[in-house]
């Protein structure tokens, strides 16, 4: 009998090893979901296939989970997902909305998991190992990949490391994260050691934070680091501990950070060689009128106007990006790099898609955050370095969501699902005088075999649907069009709800001439996205391909109609009118356009110009096309254009500049102008352009 039950506590033991080790593999895996070379759902998959494997840990584990004491962060959290559920009646596309959700719950069951193991005092120091280790091999290998040749060459290794561990918007967010709790462990340090290990990682990971050029980052990882002071020395009646010679003692982490960015500084023009000064960019934190700021004030914006229109039931969960097509306004179409899935706040993301309900729910789980820390916080028997580094990487994170944005990268929606974990698992380990009441394994049968329907759904299937895109991509590049195409269509039969293929099936058609072909492929594309402007677009230029001029207007103005900043419809409509006399509206329709893009794109300049010409307005036509050609002088049209429209203004002093470059670029516009009348004087007159045409 004695043999048995050693048996098992020895099996038990082994079991809750497994458990640690499953979290330890996942800590390791996290920041690879942060790759930019990474599909999305092949990120979230992680999360996925992981999570589950440790479920059957914790559950079959040595130490069953218990219902009571109840963590205080559930409720919140489960009326979160709850009004996420609900959200789905307004859902434009239930798919996306269905994954949003499958993606909530497997962050709760991770958070439900670490709060469980978190809250034995051998297991909180063995997982905050492993992420501060899994810190230092991240820092260690992208300042590696930095350092080494070749590491802005496309695709090289160098390269694929600097990109891969932290030198993104998604790699600082992860940074910020873990960095509190590596100065936190380096602050309490009793041991040599331990003070050179976390040091070191403490300063390679602030060298990488700092060489990762994102703002938003830089300030908030210092808000997360005046929480963590607040934490760490508040027993000690706040930051007046200082004064006492053990924390003078403590300022060491103060001036590794300080060495840090000194380095990160004298490493900038080597890391980030296409960057402004570093100097600049510090100073570029506190100007308003920085490009991407001005882009994320213009998606607040627009987040605003959708959450007005849609006040009291959002637009479901995961639908942001479908919804918020009729709010992009002009900044947004002058940067076409700056991504819109999202409102690059996550705040306004779910009061958008959750309406009130969501608003509160955030509140709900965000008190609750609070009201846990002040408590641990406050108690003797807790782990006061941990609960600070905690709270630190959490009050970042929040800072960083309403600068950029964290939960929408699946691998901080890991990170932060991880730190809730230990902030409620220390929470439940020193409130162990409570009566415990198990889970019975067997009432989450039902639940498991449910997960794993979805998972299969909402995380293999999409993850199956963007590994054909990408081989379709690779294709495409190597110019195997139909090899190409037949990948797009694999990826969609796994993936049929998936816009952006169907988007790029019906772009590749149009490029091949497939007209019929794009029409099909197009509306199928609406049906999953209706309000997506560019499909409405694509169809539109079709039937002026086909000489269908009546329902090609009839599709820009459906177009409009969706989003009255929409720059390719309103070209259209412009060549349209104009085709048809209309000039007046021509004109009004090109100004617009031309207001909208700005300097970043040249087709309204050249169709003012054209208008202008028409109507013999010369001098305003040649400064239209001084615009275009500005924007893309490599195209000869235009520079040929500008030549004949300084002969007509009578400004043929620069007719030979412009002429020259025209022929540099096509030889063919010599003998052009050698037939144009418009050129006849000049061609006695002038001996520049007579030499140009003889050449």
């Amino acid at each position: 009998m004695r043999t048995a039950v050693a048996e098992k506590i020895s099996d038990l033991s082994r079991s809750g090893r497994a458990l640690a080790i499953a979290l330890g593999v996942l800590i390791a895996a996290v920041p690879l979901a942060y790759s930019p070379l990474a599909p999305n759902s092949l990120k979230w998959a992680i999360l996925g296939l992981l999570t589950p494997l440790l479920l059957c840990f914790w559950l079959w584990g040595e130490r069953p989970p218990s219902f009571r004491p109840l963590p205080k962060l559930v409720v919140p959290f489960l009326a979160l997902i709850l009004v996420s559920q609900l959200s789905l009646l307004q859902a434009m596309n239930l798919y996306y909305g269905l994954q949003q959700v499958t993606h909530l719950v497997v962050l709760f069951l991770l958070y439900l998991i670490v709060a469980q193991t978190f809250s034995r005092p051998e297991q909180q120091a063995r997982l905050v190992r492993y992420q501060l280790l899994t810190l230092l091999g991240v820092s260690v290998l992208s300042l590696l990949g930095c350092l080494m040749p070749g590491a802005h060459a496309a695709h090289s290794s160098a390269e694929t490391l600097f990109r891969l561990f932290g030198n993104t918007n998604y790699g600082a967010a992860y940074l910020l994260t873990v960095i509190p709790l590596g100065l936190a462990l380096t602050l309490a340090a009793s041991e040599r050691w331990e003070r050179g290990l976390w040091g070191t990682t403490l300063f390679l990971s602030t060298v990488l934070l700092t060489l990762s050029m994102v703002r938003g980052a830089w300030v908030s990882i210092g808000i997360g680091l005046l929480v963590l002071g607040w934490v760490f020395y508040w027993p000690d009646r706040g930051l007046r501990a200082l004064r006492s010679p053990r924390a003078l003692a403590r300022l060491g982490p103060v001036v590794l950070g300080g060495s840090a960015i000194l380095l990160a500084s004298a490493l900038w023009p080597w890391c980030t060689p296409d960057s402004t000064a570093f100097g600049a960019r510090v100073a570029s934190v506190f100007d308003l009128q920085t490009g991407s700021l001005q882009v994320r004030l213009a998606m607040w914006q627009g987040a605003l106007r959708l959450i007005r229109d849609h006040l009291w039931t959002g637009v479901g969960i995961g639908n942001f990006a479908l919804a918020f097509v009729p709010y992009r306004s002009a900044v947004i179409y002058q940067n076409p790099g700056m991504q819109v899935e999202h409102p690059h706040n996550e705040l306004l993301n779910g009061v958008a898609e959750l309406g009130p309900l969501g608003l509160l729910a955030f509140v709900w789980l965000f008190l609750s955050v609070v009201q846990v820390g002040w408590r641990l916080a406050r108690r003797a028997d807790a782990r006061r370095e941990i609960v600070a580094g905690v709270l630190g990487g959490l009050a970042a994170a929040f800072a960083y969501t309403n600068l950029f944005y964290v939960l929408h990268v699946p691998a901080s929606a890991m990170s932060v699902a991880i730190l809730l974990g230990m902030l409620e698992g220390m929470d439940r380990g020193v409130t162990q005088d409570e009566k415990r009441v198990p889970i019975r394994p067997a009432l989450l049968l039902p639940i498991l075999v449910v997960m794993g329907l979805l998972s299969y759904h909402y995380f293999l299937r999409p993850v199956g649907g963007e590994i054909h895109y990408w081989l379709a991509e690779k294709d495409f590049k190597e110019k195997r069009v139909e090899a190409g195409l037949r990948h797009l269509e694999r990826s969609l039969a796994w993936n049929p709800y998936a816009h952006v293929t169907r988007y790029r099936l019906a772009a590749v058609l149009f490029e091949l001439a497939r007209y019929p072909e794009t029409i099909e492929a197009a509306e199928a594309v609406l049906r999953a996205h209706p309000k997506l402007e560019v499909a409405y677009g694509l169809m539109g230029s079709v039937y002026l391909i086909l000489q269908d001029r009546d329902k090609a207007e009839e599709i820009f103005r459906q177009a409009i109609a969706l989003n009255p900043n929409y720059p390719h419809a309103l070209n259209n409509l412009g060549i349209l009118a104009a085709d048809n006399g209309r000039i007046a509206e021509a004109e009004g329709l090109f100004l617009r356009a031309k207001e909208i893009l700005g300097r970043t794109a040249m087709s309204p300049y050249v169709n003012l110009g054209n208008i202008y010409e028409m109507t013999g307005r010369a001098s305003d036509a040649v400064q239209m096309y001084e615009m275009a050609v500005s924007i893309k002088p490599e195209f000869g049209a235009n520079w040929y254009a500008l030549a004949r429209l300084r002969v007509q203004s009578g400004d043929p002093g620069g007719v030979s500049v412009a002429l020259a470059h025209a022929i540099a670029l096509d030889p063919g516009w010599r003998a052009k102008a050698a037939q144009d009348a418009a050129f006849q004087a000049l061609r006695q007159s002038d001996p520049q352009v007579r030499r140009l045409l003889q050449d």
